[in-house]
C-alpha cells in the first residue's frame, strides 16, 4: 500500500509538472492522465479490497468463538443439568445443537463484488436512481462509451485487398 502511494504520488507529480510545459503534446498529456489514474486507483482498490477481507476474516473469527464459548457452557450446564432432570438436559442439548448448526457463512456476505465501482453500480441509491430518474441508465451507458471512446485511440482499419480479376490471369 506504501508502495503504491509512493508511485502514485510521483506519477500525480509528473502530470502536474506535465500541465505546466506550455506546449506539452496531448498525447503525452493523456497518457500520463491514465497512469496518473492507475497509480492511483491500485492502492485504492487494494485498500477497499483488504478492507472487505479482514472484515470477513474478522466476522467468521467472532462466529467461531461463538460456537467455542458454547460448546464449553453446554459441557459445564450438561453436567449440572444431569443431576436433575434428563428432560432439561434433553432441552439444552436441542438448545446447543441449534447454535452449533448455524452455518457460519451466513456472516458472509452473498454479493462478491469485484471493484468499488461494481459495488457502487450494485448499491441501493444507484439502483433508486434508476427507478426514480427517467433514462438514467442510458446516460451513465452514453457517458461510459463517451469516456472509453476518448481514451482509446481510433483502430486502424484492414487494408482491404486488391480485387483480381480472374480473366486476366489467363
Amino acid at each position: 500500500m506504501a508502495a503504491g502511494s509512493y508511485f502514485g504520488s510521483g506519477q500525480l507529480h509528473t502530470l502536474s509538472e506535465l500541465f505546466k510545459v506550455p506546449n506539452a503534446s496531448t498525447s503525452v498529456i493523456v497518457l500520463n492522465l491514465m497512469l496518473s489514474v492507475l497509480s492511483v486507483a491500485a492502492p485504492v482498490w487494494f485498500a477497499w479490497l483488504a478492507t472487505k477481507q479482514i472484515g470477513q476474516r474478522f466476522r467468521l473469527a467472532e462466529d467461531y468463538a461463538f460456537k467455542a464459548s458454547i460448546s464449553r457452557a453446554y459441557e459445564g450446564f450438561r453436567r449440572e443439568a444431569a443431576r436433575f432432570d434428563k428432560d432439561m438436559e434433553a432441552k439444552l442439548l436441542t438448545s446447543a445443537l441449534t447454535r452449533l448448526d448455524e452455518l457460519p457463512l451466513r456472516l458472509v456476505e452473498t454479493d462478491s463484488h469485484g471493484s468499488p465501482w461494481h459495488e457502487l453500480a450494485s448499491s441501493d441509491v444507484v439502483k433508486q436512481a434508476m427507478k426514480a430518474v427517467p433514462g438514467f441508465a442510458e446516460q451513465v451507458k452514453d457517458l461510459a462509451s463517451k469516456a472509453i471512446v476518448a481514451v482509446t485511440p481510433a483502430k486502424a482499419q484492414p487494408k482491404s485487398k486488391p480485387q483480381v480479376d480472374p480473366e486476366q490471369d489467363e
